[in-house]
C-alpha cells in the first residue's frame, strides 16, 4: 500500500474518513441541513450522504453524488 502523505492528493479524501478526520481536527461544526435536491426527491435520512464544508465549518447532507455545499457553494470539501 503507498504512503498516502507522498501522494499528491493527500488532502482529499472519502466518506466517511474526511468527516472523522474534520471532526478531529475542529471539535465543534454546524449542522448546515440538507441540500435542495433531498428536499426535491424527498429523500430518507437514510439516503443521504454526510458532507464536510471547510469553509462553512459544518456537515451537510446531500445525494450521493452531490458536492456543493447548499449554504456557501463550496465544492473543495
Amino acid at each position: 500500500m503507498p504512503d498516502t502523505d507522498k501522494l499528491p492528493f493527500n488532502d482529499l479524501a472519502g466518506l466517511p474518513q474526511s468527516i472523522q478526520r474534520a471532526l478531529t481536527m475542529h471539535g465543534n461544526f454546524k449542522a448546515l441541513g440538507v441540500s435542495p435536491l433531498v428536499c426535491t426527491l424527498g429523500l430518507l435520512d437514510e439516503q443521504t450522504n454526510g458532507r464536510w464544508c471547510s469553509r462553512c465549518e459544518g456537515i451537510w447532507f446531500g445525494y450521493a453524488l452531490e458536492v456543493q455545499c447548499p449554504v456557501c457553494g463550496n465544492r473543495s470539501g
